[in-house]
């Protein structure tokens, strides 16, 4: 896995924000929008519950989710990335030349993904989305959850999400350090009908010195 940081972009939107690009799979290559001062995130959450700190950072399930896309996704499918963060696996998902729409509650990792876009001349659609309601899910081809399985009420409303997609046909990946409610969301599923394979890898992001284990679970094939 090859990191490089490759532009310094002072502000979207008033924050401070950097560019960094990986090769998720050979000479595939995404950029990616993130902020590097999450203190200051942090800070201002404080005082704004509208700010998610943790949206806006690269998480080693994400790039685990990117390096398995190139297998999973052929031109044209539909693919939902829920809980979307930075969006390294809607962009990647872009790039193999899906029609890719991220979902998340924070409007400004939103605003990173649609400029990540634009700066690599892809096409992918943003909607603000809280992935507790009742609201449902267009049909698609894949659906992507990374890291989102530390929550019990979360992680019900994801296996909810993940077996109406199965069941109609579609296929659904989760990427998982090994979160708290990982065993329920895969117990809801199988009360559903709905198996999966399951393979486990090692990643390394860029700002971390060790290998992070990521479970990888596949539904639908």
């Amino acid at each position: 896995m090859k990191y490089m940081e490759v532009e310094v972009i002072r502000e979207v939107d008033g924050v401070p924000v950097r560019a960094q690009q990986l090769e998720v799979a050979t000479g595939l290559y995404i950029t990616i929008l993130d902020t590097p001062d999450t203190g200051g995130r942090l800070d201002h959450a404080v005082n704004d519950p509208a700010i998610d700190p943790y949206a806006t950072v690269l998480w080693p399930a994400s790039l685990a989710i990117a390096m398995e896309l190139p297998d999973l996704i052929s031109p044209g499918d539909q693919v939902l990335d829920l809980g979307s963060g930075i969006g390294l696996a809607t962009l990647t998902a872009a790039h193999l030349g899906a029609y890719a729409t991220a979902y998340d509650h924070d409007p400004f990792a939103l605003r990173l993904i649609e400029e990540a876009a634009r700066m690599q001349g892809l096409t992918v659609d943003t909607i603000e989305f809280d992935l507790h309601s009742p609201e449902p899910l267009p049909p698609a081809d894949l659906i992507i959850l990374s890291d989102l399985l530390y929550d019990y009420d979360l992680a019900d409303s994801l296996a909810r999400r993940v077996a109406e997609q199965v069941l109609r046909g579609g296929h659904a990946i989760i990427g998982d350090p090994g979160r708290v409610a990982t065993s329920a969301f895969l117990d809801y599923l199988g009360e559903c009908g709905v198996y999966g394979h399951y393979h486990a890898v090692e990643v390394v992001t860029p700002d971390d010195d060790h290998p992070t284990t990521i479970g990888i679970h596949i539904f639908g094939e």
